[in-house]
């Protein structure tokens, strides 16, 4: 078997047993792939999970097997050195959350350059973020959308309308069954839609509010992409943000 070289953005660590963990990588030649990947206590094992953490970008040597269930990960280099979302309590419960949130909505996508380029850049701008932090994990969830396929068409919105989430679009009568907006968070749609990095910190939310939106937002995706909704790492979100 030759040796591959991968560029891969990691999603998920979970501990497997003393020595190895168990690493979902999105990587820009095949996609998404679940790794077993040498770890320990010692010295080598602690710089080893430092270059693991959510949303690291590495590179790293592979010997794919097509007879294994989980590919072993070899030498492994971070290629992308960032100085804030571990270390700032607020970035890092951002990373966490919109790690789960990729986890998922990565699990059946197949290769594709775009989005593993859209996702290192989108963190490239999150690490050198200094205002509206608060809100970025809701600017990368409706910029991500367009990612998805699943933006929604709004216009004919018109005051008054409904927003049909399995339509994608805005309605003028209300939908017969309940993945729907209501008029009134329907007619906010448009105001956020012109949220950007440039101007996140004019968005002033409550806590209420910006559990309210992801909540929406998570919902929104659930509907195309089953499974979204649910997400463990939301609780963090919540406690910081209330």
């Amino acid at each position: 078997m030759a040796t591959e070289r991968i560029t891969g953005i990691v999603i998920s660590t979970i501990k497997h047993n003393d020595t190895r963990n168990v690493v979902t990588l999105f990587t820009r030649e095949r996609g998404r792939i679940t790794f077993l990947s040498a770890s320990g206590n010692g010295k080598k094992g602690r710089a080893r999970n430092a270059r693991m953490m959510p949303l690291s970008v590495i590179e790293a040597n592979v010997n794919f097997n097509p007879n294994r269930e989980l590919q072993l990960l070899g030498a492994v280099n971070m290629i992308k050195v960032r100085n804030e979302i571990y270390f700032h309590p607020v970035k890092s419960a951002v990373t966490i959350f919109l790690s789960e949130f990729l986890n998922r909505y990565l699990r059946n996508s197949p290769q594709d350059a775009l989005t593993f380029d859209y996702i290192v850049s989108a963190f490239d701008l999150f690490d050198r973020l200094k205002k509206g932090i608060s809100n970025f994990h809701i600017l990368f969830l409706l910029s991500f959308l367009d990612i998805a396929g699943i933006a929604p068409d709004l216009s004919e919105l018109e005051q008054g309308d409904w927003f049909d989430m399995r339509r994608g679009e805005a309605v003028a009568d209300k939908p017969l069954h309940s993945d729907l907006l209501s008029p009134g968070e329907t007619a906010l749609l448009p105001l956020l839609f012109r949220m950007k990095p440039s101007n996140l910190q004019k968005f002033r939310f409550s806590g209420t509010d910006r559990k309210k939106i992801l909540e929406l937002l998570l919902k929104y995706y659930s509907v195309h992409f089953p499974g979204m909704a649910n997400l463990r790492s939301i609780d963090i979100l919540t406690e910081i943000f209330a």
